[in-house]
């Protein structure tokens, strides 16, 4: 930009399949942009403060603690900053007026009228930032705690807009028991201040209010805190400004073993099988428990697993299948519910196409709560034709620094932005009996070794920053399904993490759904090393489902085993089976089972030859090799043949295409072939005389079921057969 010296940037990120449309209204004038920045641009990379603590492969400490994005260039370095939190440029102008205010013992109520005072339509955000005393905990000099956006504004046209404030979200956690209030979210006593307008620095105070005694708003214990000694920023002012000084961290003082174990629940005592279907719990004629207590050792064990990628029990070409996964669970009316990946639409490796909607960074960069929900209400009529129950996503880890090569699919620097836009997305797939599974939980803010880093972080900057979006998502999002991350969290791996699937996620949160690891997540407990069987480990910590197996009823995992030595108990179990029926029990999986399933109508769709949305896939045993007869295989321009493997000894292996064409030597007729939805292999048939001639390629089937597409970009070929066998 210091070359070329730009009038304005236009600051597009992934726009999905329409993206490049909007750009162009927008470039054109066509449409007013009104996005606004949800991250901060500061002038170099090392200026973030992050930087100096990101990037190693084992463990990163995250030593700004709760000083991410803005928070810590509005505290310490405003400087360095290029473009601001909450700033974007429009082709008009806008005036706002604070109106009214009313200040609760708990909340703040804000409404303000903004007029377009340009010559051209647009729309504004109203964002409010609150200012509190820095007591003795210290904060930041501005956090997000309210916005919304404005309709289209008509040149001179005012619109009154309100804003609730809630005291909780901006609270600070005692982590150290400076304030006299450990483990406590609390509002310190002092003078808050209230600022309103367009970013975090162009923004005025308008209101303000005195706390005249430190209050507390929420009492917990404390938990996920680290175990390693490391130093943490805090604000020292100085000279009329504040710097950044570093002070010891508060480590960990519980034994997440002992709590585990004091809060193991009572047992159903077994009773066999009694006819009970989960429909008749659904109708009322039976309870869960008395469905629960029919389920013997091994059915417990099943369920608690996943079966995938490209599981035949579910949609084909999906991330897994979950629920009833084995014959016994089958027998008992359990139905698998179905999880395409996302977030960014629905991923269907057997073919079927989806919209491909914009990433998450866009999408938070609208601060329009409505728009997203809107959206989302339509991508949940999309999952509920393809029989998806769950959207991998919305992904919410916080941008900690902008070179984590995942910061694409994630909100935004800010907890408070990312936890609403959360939200509302959620809001609209539950309006279509659709869900989204909110992910990664948590930490997971380096792709780098993502499997085995270490993130050490205080229980203050976790429960502030990097858990703060997940809260909000579950609040206000009524959120239902959660995947944990890959990532260690203070020494234990999130996906046998008690304390974050337990303690804070049902205990604090009231969260009644259930959780899912990341697939292929290694798991451990506090001193033992990694063990991606010690499904046990992973049950107790109340992570319901590992993702995924190969085979739902038959696994090479140690739940059986830790059932007869005592280390896993069938209470526990039976509190994971819960957790996954209460889920199924609301799913289209489950109006499927019952025959109440209302169909979703599809309009306009183009004429393809592709697999049908839902529909079924031909699945062939791969035991070494396989040759598929592809004789009577459509090969006219645009249309695919798709069908899918099942491996029993995963690996590389080699794909042998045989055609022929009676086309000249001169013709040119394209195939490509995917493997789980990527290239594997891209070939040019020219004419042959009529005989047989091959290509090769090759792909890794690294799970049991693999599914394959190929694609014909012109007519002309006869194909032959294909040859798979292992390399």
């Amino acid at each position: 930009m210091t070359k070329y010296s730009p009038d304005a940037v236009l600051y597009i990120w992934q726009g999905g399949m329409v993206g490049g449309l909007g750009t162009a209204d927008v470039l054109t004038g066509k449409v007013n942009p009104s996005g606004k920045m949800p991250d901060t641009i500061a002038y170099s990379v090392s200026d973030y403060p992050s930087d100096k603590y990101f990037g190693d492969t084992t463990r990163n400490f995250y030593a700004e603690d709760i000083y991410v994005g803005y928070r810590y260039f509005e505290t310490f370095a405003p400087e360095k900053v290029m473009y601001p939190f909450g700033f974007g440029l429009s082709y008009t102008t806008f005036e706002t007026k604070l109106v009214t205010s009313e200040i609760s013992a708990d909340s703040a109520k804000i409404t303000v009228s903004v007029k377009n005072t340009g010559n051209t339509a647009g729309k504004e955000v109203v964002q409010v930032y609150a200012s509190a005393p820095q007591g003795k905990l210290g904060k930041p000099a501005k956090v997000l705690c309210g916005y919304e956006k404005t309709k289209l504004l008509a040149p001179s046209e005012e619109q009154e807009i309100t804003i609730n404030v809630n005291f909780y979200d901006m609270a600070s956690y005692d982590d150290s028991g400076v304030s006299g209030h450990r483990f406590c979210y609390v509002l310190e006593s002092g003078e808050y201040k209230l600022y309103i307008g367009t970013d975090v620095r162009n923004c005025t105070e308008y209101v303000s209010f005195d706390i005249p005694e430190t209050r507390v708003l929420a009492q917990h214990s404390q938990a996920m805190a680290p175990v390693m000694r490391f130093k943490r920023m805090k604000p020292v002012y100085e000279n009329g400004k504040f710097r950044a000084e570093l002070e010891d961290t508060p480590l960990s003082e519980i034994n997440e073993a002992t709590r585990r174990l004091n809060s193991i629940p009572e047992e159903i005592p077994f009773t066999g099988d009694k006819g009970i279907k989960l429909a008749d719990v659904r109708s009322g004629k039976n309870t869960l428990t008395e469905f629960i207590a029919q389920m013997t050792d091994y059915d417990l064990s099943c369920i608690i697993r996943g079966e995938g990628m490209g599981s035949p029990r579910v949609t084909a070409g999906t991330a897994s299948a979950f629920g009833g996964v084995s014959d016994s669970l089958e027998k008992l009316g359990i139905p698998c519910g179905c999880c395409s990946d996302g977030p960014s639409g629905m991923r269907l490796d057997c073919g079927t196409k989806a919209f491909s909607l914009p990433n998450g960074t866009l999408i938070a960069s609208t601060f329009n709560k409505p728009l997203i929900t809107e959206l989302f209400a339509f991508m949940g009529r999309e999952m509920s034709a393809n029989k998806v129950d769950c959207l991998l996503g919305p992904g919410m880890n916080i941008h900690r620094h902008p070179l984590n090569g995942r910061n694409f699919e994630y909100f935004s620097e800010d907890p408070f932005l990312s936890g609403t836009s959360a939200a509302a997305e959620l809001i609209g797939l539950h309006s279509e009996g659709v869900t989204g599974t909110i992910k990664h939980f948590c930490g997971n803010n380096q792709e780098t070794n993502r499997h085995n880093i270490d993130s050490v972080v205080s229980e203050r900057a976790l429960r502030e920053i990097y858990l703060k979006g997940f809260e909000l998502a579950v609040r206000d999002g009524n959120a239902d399904s959660i995947m944990t991350s890959y990532n260690a969290v203070n020494g234990i791996w999130s996906a046998g993490n008690f304390d974050l699937n337990t303690t804070v996620l049902r205990d604090e949160w009231n969260f009644k759904g259930f959780v899912m690891t990341d697939w292929w997540a290694n798991i451990n407990e506090r001193g033992k090393a990694v063990d991606k069987t010690n499904f046990a480990a992973m049950a107790r910590a109340q992570n319901d489902i590992y993702m995924v197996c190969a085979d739902g009823g038959n696994n090479d995992d140690n739940t059986l085993e830790a059932l007869k030595n005592g280390t896993l108990t069938r209470a526990e179990l039976q509190r994971n089976a819960a957790n996954v029926f209460r889920f199924l029990l609301g799913t289209h999986a489950m109006d499927r089972v019952c025959g109440t399933e209302n169909e979703v109508e599809i309009i306009n769709r183009p004429d393809e030859n592709t697999s049908e949305a839902g529909g079924e896939v031909t699945f062939y045993k791969l035991d070494g090799s396989v040759e598929i007869d592809c004789t009577d295989v459509c090969t006219n321009r645009g249309t695919d043949f798709i069908f899918a493997l099942d491996v029993s000894d995963p690996g590389i292996y080699r794909i042998t295409l045989t055609g022929s064409s009676e086309l000249s030597e001169l013709a040119q007729i394209p195939v490509t072939v995917f493997s789980m939805g990527s290239p594997c292999g891209a070939f040019t048939w020219n004419g042959t005389g009529g005989k047989p001639v091959s290509f090769e390629c090759s792909t890794n089937c690294f799970s049991r079921f693999t599914t394959l597409r190929v694609y014909f970009a012109q007519s002309g070929l006869k194909l032959h057969s294909i040859k798979i066998e292992k390399a």
